[in-house]
């Protein structure tokens, strides 16, 4: 296994919180989803054409929408454990290829979307739009679990601040803040790893292939957050997703 010193990893080459930098205007990306709707539908009656039914996709595991025909790029990263997060549609719809290039370490991946939407407000946009279609109960964590992956959590304590694999593989995870322990472990697809801080301390999580690892990846993460790791990728260029 390849080994080296990896400094803290803020600018990751995955969905990292580039969504944050700015809020979404629900209004102004339905009249931007007009750009979309050639391929997508969304709401009551939508039906798949070019691309798959949109309602629900935050929160759904990719390449899963009933009766629609993926690309084999984006089952692959369904199956590695890819849940559409605010922040991965971000960077997806910056760059589809790239994104599952990216994401599945495969150079040669393929997108069967060609389509960009370049302007990051306008993402953040019709994000906050589709959003407004993605309210159904999500799957139980025992549900979600057989099929790879993990369950959003509703809320983490003002206290806590955890790291969760939601990698198809098991790794080996540490938790840090200011007035706390460090906890590690190795965590199955699924578990979490936590410790108790201040709230609106700043915490670090890591992830590492394995415990006697020196590469991996590593998050500053405010005290009240639980980070997701969606998937593992050498030298701090893991993908992330936070939930609140």
């Amino acid at each position: 296994m390849r080994k080296c010193v990896i400094g803290l990893g803020i600018a990751m080459a995955g969905p990292a919180m580039a969504a944050d930098d700015g809020a979404g205007d629900a209004t102004a990306g339905e009249r931007t989803f007009k750009r979309c709707s050639a391929c997508h539908q969304v709401g009551d009656g939508a039906s798949n054409r070019v691309g798959p039914v949109l309602s629900g996709v935050i929160g759904r595991q990719a390449g899963s929408y009933e009766g629609y025909r993926y690309g084999d790029g984006m089952i692959a990263a369904g199956e590695a454990g890819l849940v559409w997060s605010e922040d991965a549609l971000f960077e997806y719809l910056a760059g589809p290829r790239d994104f599952l290039r990216a994401y599945l370490d495969d150079p040669g991946a393929k997108a069967k979307m060609r389509f960009r939407l370049k302007d990051a407000q306008d993402r953040r946009d019709v994000i906050a739009y589709l959003a407004t279609f993605s309210d159904a109960p999500a799957a139980t964590e025992e549900e979600q679990a057989s099929a790879g992956v993990a369950a959003p959590e509703a809320q983490t304590a003002e206290t806590r601040l955890c790291v969760r694999n939601r990698n198809t593989h098991e790794h080996f995870f540490a938790v840090e803040a200011d007035g706390a322990e460090r906890r590690t472990g190795v965590l199955a697809p699924g578990e979490r790893l936590c410790i108790d801080g201040a709230p609106g301390a700043t915490g670090m999580v890591s992830v590492y292939e394995e415990a006697d690892g020196f590469e991996g990846c590593s998050r500053l993460v405010p005290v009240g957050k639980t980070e997701d790791m969606l998937k593992y990728v050498d030298f701090d260029r893991c993908f992330w997703s936070s939930n609140t």
